[in-house]
């Protein structure tokens, strides 16, 4: 999936957002903004939106001398959701299919994304509650459980903090309907915007319910080239491929392998145009939907 213009606009917002962030002075904030639009004009067309997040984000760290942009709000996400987790699972246990209620939620947690959604962390909390009752706009979720019931291994490819615990709440389920599949979750090797790293899902104790690949990754989605040898073995070893979020989904879409699913919320125009759905939508998807398109 190639950029397109407003995806430059796009980051330049966020990059906008982060120096409101952490600077006060005006003239500060416009020195450093030009030199980051100076360095965009350089890029050619082709790139990957990802690969556009993380040359921002790099610049961003290198003027800011802040190696991890949203690590009070990440810790503070995933402490929000974990007190929700008991709560849910109750409802997700009560409920007459717990393993799609738990794909919903999982699925609604894509909102706590600060790249994509400024609120703050109550809101997009609330956001996600009530997100979760809302259906799948693309729904292969039933061709997703098929295939979970005929495999052995399952790569889940996490995207934020914050919503990896309702990520660690979906597994849960899967791995109690599925007690012999093996699940591996695969999480950023360093800190980019909010997503998940290692130490988030240390910090959730996710760690203590499957196996945690290090990517290697500092972009906001999977970069396979870019990515270490342990974890495209498992990528192209697994019998199943769960990617979460819009990252993920753009890094992967041109990917052909059999069992790889999206699960996201479209939060932008491109992303819903490319798609098919509208902004906002949520989606469970097998990959060969956009491979046929």
């Amino acid at each position: 999936m190639k950029s397109i213009s407003k995806c430059l606009t796009c980051h330049v917002e966020q990059a906008q957002r982060i120096l409101d962030k952490f600077i006060s002075n005006e003239e500060e904030k416009w020195v450093i903004l030009e030199s980051i639009l100076n360095d965009l004009s350089k890029l050619k067309y082709g790139l990957k939106p990802i690969d556009i997040a993380e040359y921002i984000y790099e610049k961003l760290e290198n003027h800011l001398k802040i190696d991890d942009i949203y690590f009070v709000e990440k810790k503070k996400s995933n402490e929000i959701a974990l007190k929700l987790y008991d709560t849910f699972k109750l409802k997700i246990n009560d409920s007459s299919d717990p393993l799609y209620e738990a794909a919903k939620l999982a699925v609604a947690g894509n909102l706590v994304d600060f790249g994509a959604m400024p609120d703050s962390l109550e809101i997009l909390v609330s956001k996600v509650t009530e997100l979760w009752n809302e259906p799948f706009s693309i729904n292969d979720f039933e061709e997703f459980k098929l295939a979970l019931s005929t495999s052995r291994t399952l790569l889940y490819l996490v995207d934020n903090a914050g919503e990896i615990v309702f990520d660690m709440l979906f597994i849960d389920i899967i791995k109690n309907i599925f007690p012999e599949l093996h699940v591996a979750v695969a999480v950023k090797g360093k800190p980019i915007i909010n997503d998940a790293t290692y130490n988030d899902a240390l910090q959730i104790g996710l760690d203590k319910l499957v196996k945690i690949i290090n990517t290697g990754l500092k972009t906001p989605g999977i970069s396979i080239p870019k990515s270490t040898d342990e974890f495209r073995k498992a990528f192209y070893e697994y019998d199943i491929v769960l990617a979460k979020g819009q990252g993920n989904f753009e890094g992967l879409s041109e990917e052909k392998r059999n069992n790889l699913y999206y699960a996201l919320v479209s939060k932008c125009e491109v992303i819903s145009n490319y798609i098919g759905v509208e902004k906002g939508s949520k989606v469970f998807m097998n990959s060969k939907r956009i491979r046929q398109a």
